[in-house]
């Protein structure tokens, strides 16, 4: 039996593909595994996907998705991203009412009527959906086909990344197949397994097979493939690693692990309507911050709330250029040549796919405009927390 207690590759259904974040995590994680569907909709998204899995067979709508279909495929896991807009402000709560939902209700009739539900469940949305009345009919389907869950709100700063994307997962699992961890009703907002930063040579296995290491540190449950992910992701910070007693979350990583270095940065440079409308209200970083903000698919096009902007030029200070001006005029022109200095660009996708934490080997098709790319990232996922979230899923 493999580590993960799984004897077979996973059969894993994909649902909501997007750009194949789930699949990615899936592959990141080292499980074996066989995708036995994928279903998305969003063509722009679709060609992303298979750009980077040329041999995967054409995503279906959800909508089409059959009982007898669903039971012939069989799955041990369905990993899921529903369409989040229903959930959030901007998409006015909407909720069971909004029509994007349509397709996630469906999926819960039809797990509802499984002779053989999945296994396990993994699902990613926004923080939001804990509120939703399509959450509470999910709660109700899993309660009647005997599941067992945990759900959370995570952000990947509890992991060591600088960027703030905070989200609602669900793990789900078959009674028959116990957790690794503790389960409660209560939604953790922050991981229940061990995140302290442990050396190879710190982790052992446990004397009786079925018995789990307590971190005596956090107190936590140590998960060996946790831990071996997150050591192997930020291998490139040794120092760090050998401070004994520190958590992922406390790693302070500078925005420069992630970004790009030899790129033309004029297409990415904000417009001057841009840095004198809404100036005040940018989100500004530097290559040494170590913090950035949740990017959305709106990001590139609106500028309140989608994103952070990288201040290019490092010989001034962004404090000193507002007090500059500060002291003039809004209808002066000489504002827009204070603000052009300090050179504000957008994060390229690349960055973005980066702190998103895809592997080096993702990559958009060179059809896509920065537009394109900058919305199906903003509806993707953060691969290191799914990927931390299946191992946890998928270990006794």
């Amino acid at each position: 039996m493999q580590a993960n207690g799984m004897q077979q590759p996973l059969r894993i259904l994909e649902l909501y593909s997007g750009i194949g974040g789930m699949r990615v995590a899936a592959k990141e994680s080292g499980l074996q595994f066989d995708i036995v569907g994928s279903y998305e909709i969003n063509t722009t998204a679709l060609e992303v996907y298979q750009h980077n899995f040329p041999k995967t067979p054409k995503a279906y709508n959800i909508m089409g998705l059959t009982l007898d279909h669903l039971e012939s495929l069989s799955p041990d896991v369905i990993m899921m991203s529903p369409p989040c807009q229903p959930f959030t402000r901007q998409g006015l709560k909407r909720d069971v009412e909004d029509t994007r939902t349509s397709s996630l209700l469906h999926l819960i009739s039809l797990l509802e009527k499984l002779s053989h539900p999945p296994k396990m469940i993994l699902l990613e949305n926004v923080a939001g959906f804990e509120k939703s009345l399509a959450r509470e009919q999910l709660m109700e389907m899993l309660r009647s086909k005997n599941y067992v869950w945990q759900e959370f709100l995570l952000s990947p700063t509890e992991f060591g990344i600088p960027n703030s994307r905070l989200r609602y997962y669900l793990l789900a699992k078959q009674q028959l197949y116990p957790f690794c961890l503790d389960v409660s009703n209560e939604i953790k907002e922050e991981l229940t397994a061990c995140l302290c930063i442990r050396r190879e040579r710190d982790i052992q296995a446990p004397v009786l097979p079925d018995a789990r290491e307590i971190c005596a540190n956090c107190g936590k449950p140590v998960i060996n493939s946790l831990q071996n992910l997150l050591r192997d992701f930020h291998g490139n910070i040794n120092n760090e690693l050998h401070q004994p007693r520190k958590s992922y979350s406390d790693l302070s990583l500078s925005l420069s692990s992630f970004m790009e270095s030899d790129i033309n940065v004029e297409p990415y440079l904000l417009k001057d309507k841009v840095l004198s409308k809404y100036c005040m209200i940018l989100d500004i970083v530097d290559r040494e911050s170590k913090r950035s903000c949740c990017f959305t698919k709106g990001y590139g096009h609106y500028v309140e709330g989608t994103g952070s902007v990288i201040k290019g030029n490092s010989d001034l200070d962004v404090d000193e250029v507002y007090n500059k001006l500060s002291r003039l005029e809004l209808g002066d022109p000489k504002r827009l040549d204070l603000l052009k200095q300090l050179k504000f660009r957008y994060f390229t996708a690349s960055e973005i796919l980066r702190l998103m934490c895809f592997p080096k080997w993702f990559s958009f098709p060179p059809s896509l405009t920065m537009k394109q790319k900058y919305r199906v990232l903003g509806n993707s996922i953060n691969i290191l927390v799914v990927t931390s979230l299946l191992l946890i899923l998928c270990e006794r």
